[in-house]
């Protein structure tokens, strides 16, 4: 039975153990909040004129030109990586609509840009939930690898689209399921952190190795700004917009300068060309069970002799189609099926006359598998160089 000092102490470094786990980025998080309150406060003496006129185009040109910038520097430090690559069509994708959504109002005098004492309209709701998830693909792809694919993109906007049509058809305010949405997707990879962490530790005898901490301030990042969306939604001072926009503008400059400068992520360690090896492995192990299930198959069951046995018969044994199966056939024997079954039927033939040497052809061939005496003693002809009598004989007199 424990002492009360034991269970202190074991107390103690369980706390030890949380406080190293999660506080620096508890701390993190209590400070960006802080930050995030502090600018909001302060955003209030901004001039309304000066803000909307001056700090809010300088920080959007600011935040196209981090995107734009960002998505260059990425194109010579990708080194084959998807994760990388997908960051770069984030920022791509970005620059693109804070730049549509200026040359709209600038040409066409469509309001895109929510200043002033302005309400944040349905269609700007839908714009900047499709701009969080593209700020979500990197996380997804890093701590999900291969799960993100364009289908699976369109899917995540879905929900998104579905919110701004009930919005328009119920006449109600669902502002608030827009900016929730997106958090949830956020929170959802919070917890992937842990299945990330195993794997890391599979792979490294240090988790520091893995920069988990920069995926965490990422989605810490990433998470304030989803949840300091709600300010922006239901007050309208004109000068709302500030903190949101040097968030961003922080963690598009962030995430960049992270993966050119510092640690990957352990999913990053693999490039595309080993990920293709370890594909070319793994279908080459998998090829390999399959020849030898067939093998064991044909030897066990010996479907061959049966003269009416098809290529789909093969589909007791293995998970493939026809095409597929003809192609592991030739791939794997070098031969067509007639060719594959002949030659099973030919060593069944030879194995029958060198234990029966008197047998007749007729019977040969039917046990063998072959439809006719005819056909048999052509095929053997054709690949022996002999009649099966002449090299029955010849086994006679050896």
């Amino acid at each position: 039975m424990q002492t009360g000092k034991e269970l202190f102490d074991r107390d103690k470094n369980s706390l030890r153990e949380l406080y190293y786990e999660h506080g620096p980025i508890a701390l993190f998080a209590l400070g960006l909040c802080t930050c995030v309150c502090l600018s909001y406060y302060i955003s209030r003496f901004l001039p309304e004129d000066v803000f909307a006129n001056v700090i809010s185009p300088v920080l959007h040109g600011c935040m196209i030109g981090a995107a734009v910038g960002g998505a260059i520097i990425m194109h010579w430090h990708i080194d084959g990586i998807r994760a990388r690559r997908i960051w770069q069509y984030a920022l791509i994708a970005w620059a693109v609509i804070e730049a549509g959504m200026w040359l709209v109002e600038a040409f066409f005098g469509i309001s895109t840009i929510v200043r002033g004492v302005e309400t944040i309209d349905r269609l700007d709701f839908l714009v900047r939930d499709v701009l969080a998830i593209i700020l979500l693909a990197y996380p997804m792809e890093v701590l999900c690898p291969k799960w993100l694919n364009w289908g699976r993109g369109l899917l995540l906007l879905l929900p998104s689209v579905l919110i701004t049509l009930l919005d328009m058809t119920l006449h109600e305010d669902l502002r608030a399921l827009q900016i929730i949405y997106p958090v949830l997707i956020a929170w959802w990879l919070w917890g992937q952190i842990r299945v990330y962490r195993a794997k890391v530790e599979e792979n490294f005898s240090s988790v520091e190795n893995s920069a988990m901490p920069w995926l965490k301030i990422y989605l810490c990042i990433l998470t304030v700004i989803g949840l300091s969306y709600f300010y922006i939604c239901f007050t309208y001072h004109p000068t709302r917009l500030f903190t949101q926009q040097w968030l961003v503008l922080s963690l598009l400059v962030y995430n960049t300068a992270q993966i050119v400068w510092r640690r990957k992520p352990w999913q990053e360690t693999v490039t595309e060309e080993e990920e293709e090896e370890e594909e070319e492995e793994e279908e080459e192990e998998e090829e390999q069970r399959n020849r030898e299930k067939l093998e064991q198959w044909m030897e066990t069951e010996k479907p061959y002799l049966n003269p009416e046995f098809r290529l789909t018969d093969l589909m007791q044994v293995l998970p493939l189609n026809r095409t597929y199966l003809s192609q592991f056939i030739n791939m794997e024997y070098k031969c067509n099926f007639y060719q594959y079954a002949t030659r099973y039927r030919m060593e069944e033939a030879k194995r029958l006359m060198r234990e029966n040497p008197d047998m007749k052809l007729q019977d040969v061939a039917e046990q063998s598998g072959f439809s006719s005496a005819t056909t048999f003693s052509r095929t053997f002809a054709r690949e022996e160089g002999c009649t099966p009598t002449e090299w029955t004989k010849n086994l006679c007199n050896s």
